[in-house]
Parts: structure tokens; C-alpha cells; sequence
């Protein structure tokens, strides 16, 4: 029996009373910050010297900054050009785990690349690559969690898909990976291989930028409060000296500030991401934002954040593109829009528990018998193995 039913029951009907007075304090927080979105946004000279402020004295920030078009506006679909290069990206991997027979990790990237108006089908690829064994250790000896080699991943897909433009492929060129542009999030892993990572990324988009090829990252259903740490940094500006009752901490998120802003099609403004951290990189990605309403029709509004580098936010026609392209690629999923590259892509790179053990066993068969270093799975995980 997978789980006690009736145990659960027991439980639920407390938990929907909690989950229902939690959303309703939440909801009352999102109006009054709704109001004061407002207010900050009546004045985005104000709001923006604030952040300006915050960045010089703040050790540490994350939070968005106005850049030159009006915060409230809704943007209405462009239009797409008759022809373009779409390449995306995704990944998934075997983490290294102590409780198997052999420690290795792996990675794999799908790569979904369409030539659209040249009648041609779409190219998939798939790329597997074994971590080396010196990757699979960090510095003091242990085995890299899911953080350090989902940080791997996310490098390996963006030059998989680097590598993937040729001379041939028509311009403008966009590329999409799922998730942040920027690799800063993983704040788990070891400061060095982290600032490497994101030193990588930046080097990559110097490339990118000479060749005039567009990079952009696409979140699905965002969590990130980003808007609302710029409103309390403005609030905070405008009554440095007055004592305040602080509101209640949870933060509230971008999607609930837009909420009902944005028609189907129609993007938001763009805000520059501020992402300060101690010691600073120099070498690290400059990214900017918008939301992005996918969905098709009123009444079913689902809202994805777009992440591009900052050099493409400061060119119209580019953000034009990207804002056409992606609308037009999640439609094909249109019960559930998100782009049809990146699920595609996904598809490929998905690795499946059968084919973990296959490639176990592969690399098990190679080796000498007895070989030295090589243990039985543990008891804990023969027995997770059985049905």
C-alpha cells in the first residue's frame, strides 16, 4: 500500500481550512502592494534613484530596476519575422550516488533547432556525456549532490547549443534554455566553481552578441518576488528616518503584482535585474526581463517570465522577436501553452530509471572483476529496487 488513505483524510480537511485563510492573507497583502506598485510607478525617476541607492549600499541585493518604458504598460503581440533560426536546449542528468554499485553521473542534452520559413523540418539531436571521474568529487573529497551537477547541465546546454550555429543558419538566430540565464542561484555550491560557471556564461554571451544571435531564458509559472523587494526598496527611500509597522514578511510575487495586466499576447515592461553578491564577479551576465501572457484567449491568463541579456533589452526590435517568437512557439501546446521547442527538447534529454541501470550495468561489465574501489549496491537500495 503506496499511502493510508484514510490517515491523510484525516488531516485534510484542516489543511484546506489553513491553505484557504493563508491565501486569503496573502491576497490582502498583494492589494495593498498592488497599490503601492502603483504609486512607485507614477514616479520612475523616484523609484529608479532608489534602487540606484540601494545598489551602492546594500552588500547584497536581488530586485528589478525600471529601465526606460512605463512600469504599467502592456505590450501587444509583434509581429514575427517570415524567417528565423529557433534553437533550444534542456537537459537532465544522473546524479552520483553513494548507495550504487559505481559512482558516475551523466548528462544529457536535447537539442531542437528550426530553420521556420524554409520549409524544412526541425533538427533534434541528443547529446549523453559521462562526467569525469575528477567531476564527480568536490574539493575536500565528497560526491557532487543534484545543485553541482544541475550547475554542469546548465553550462552544458548552453554551449551544446553554441556549438550548434552554423554559418548557414538564417539570421535572426534566437536560442531558448529553460530556466535563469544568469547561474547565480545555486547558492549551494562552492563560491569558485560557481563564479567559473557564471564567468563561462558571460564569455559565451560576448560571442553571442559579436554574432548578433539572441539568447533568452524561459520560466514557466515564476515564483520570484523581484518587484516587490523594488517597492519596499522605494518605500523604504521615501521615509528614511519614520519608524514603520513592517508588514508581514512573506513576499509576494511578480505574477500577483501583474495579475490582470497583460492580455493574451501582450508582454510587460522591462526591468533590469540587479543581482549583487559578495565577492563581486565582473565576469557575470547583465540580464533583463518580462512577463509574458501565453495564454490564448481572456479569461486564462498564465504568466512566464523572459530573461534576455541586457544588450538585446536596449535594442526594440530584438525584445519584438523574442517576444513574438516565444508567444507563437507556446501556442502549438495551446491546452497548456509553453514553448514546443523546449518540451520537445526536454523529451529527448529525459533520462528514465531503466536506462540509469542500463548504463550502470555498461560500465560495471567494462571493468575487471573485483576490481578495486567497486561495491555492491547498498542493502537500502537493493531493497528501494524491488518490487
Amino acid at each position: 500500500m503506496p499511502l493510508n488513505y484514510a490517515s491523510v483524510e484525516s488531516f485534510a480537511s484542516k489543511f484546506v481550512e489553513e491553505s484557504l485563510r493563508r491565501q486569503a492573507e496573502t491576497n490582502k497583502i498583494a492589494a495593498e502592494l498592488n497599490t503601492a506598485f502603483e504609486q512607485a510607478a507614477s514616479v520612475p525617476d523616484q523609484l529608479r534613484q532608489s534602487i540606484e541607492q540601494a545598489e551602492i549600499s546594500e552588500a547584497k541585493l536581488h530586485t528589478a530596476k525600471p529601465m526606460h518604458e512605463s512600469l504599467l504598460s502592456s505590450f501587444p503581440l509583434p509581429q514575427q519575422p517570415n524567417q528565423f533560426t529557433l534553437l533550444a536546449a534542456d537537459g537532465s542528468q544522473i546524479v552520483p550516488s553513494r548507495h550504487r554499485a559505481l559512482q558516475f553521473g551523466l548528462i544529457n542534452v536535447g537539442l531542437f533547432k528550426g530553420s521556420f520559413g524554409s520549409g524544412l523540418p526541425p533538427d533534434i539531436d541528443l547529446i549523453s556525456e559521462l562526467l569525469e571521474v575528477d567531476q564527480l568529487f568536490t574539493s575536500d573529497g565528497t560526491l557532487i549532490g543534484d545543485d553541482e551537477i544541475a550547475l554542469q547541465r546548465d553550462l552544458r546546454e548552453r554551449i551544446l547549443i553554441r556549438d550548434n550555429i552554423t554559418s548557414e543558419d538564417v539570421h535572426p538566430i534566437l536560442t531558448v534554455t529553460d530556466g535563469q540565464l544568469d547561474l547565480f542561484y545555486r547558492s549551494s555550491i562552492q563560491a569558485v566553481t560557481n563564479r567559473d560557471a557564471q564567468s563561462a556564461v558571460y564569455q559565451l554571451d560576448q560571442r553571442l552578441e559579436q554574432e548578433g544571435v539572441i539568447s533568452a531564458g524561459y520560466i514557466d509559472k515564476p515564483g520570484a518576488a523581484m518587484l516587490d523587494k523594488m517597492v519596499e526598496i522605494y518605500q523604504k527611500a521615501q521615509s528614511p528616518s519614520e519608524q514603520t509597522v513592517e508588514r508581514d514578511k512573506r513576499q509576494i510575487s511578480d505574477r500577483a503584482l501583474l495579475a490582470g495586466r497583460l492580455l493574451p499576447g501582450h508582454r510587460s515592461a522591462l526591468f533590469e535585474i540587479i543581482s549583487k553578491r559578495t565577492p563581486v564577479n565582473p565576469q557575470r551576465l547583465h540580464c533583463a526581463f518580462f512577463y509574458l501572457n501565453v495564454a490564448a484567449e481572456a479569461g486564462t491568463e498564465w504568466l512566464a517570465r523572459v530573461e534576455i541579456p541586457y544588450w538585446v533589452a536596449q535594442k526594440p526590435q530584438l525584445v519584438n522577436f523574442v517576444h513574438a517568437v516565444l508567444y507563437r512557439d507556446a501556442q502549438v501546446l495551446d491546452s497548456h501553452p509553453y514553448p514546443y521547442s523546449l518540451h520537445r527538447a526536454h523529451e529527448l534529454a529525459l533520462v528514465r530509471q531503466a536506462e540509469h541501470e542500463e548504463i550502470e550495468h555498461m560500465l560495471l561489465s567494462k571493468l575487471p572483476q573485483n576490481a578495486a574501489g567497486i561495491s555492491p549496491r547498498s542493502n537500502k537500495d537493493h531493497w528501494k529496487g524491488q518490487k
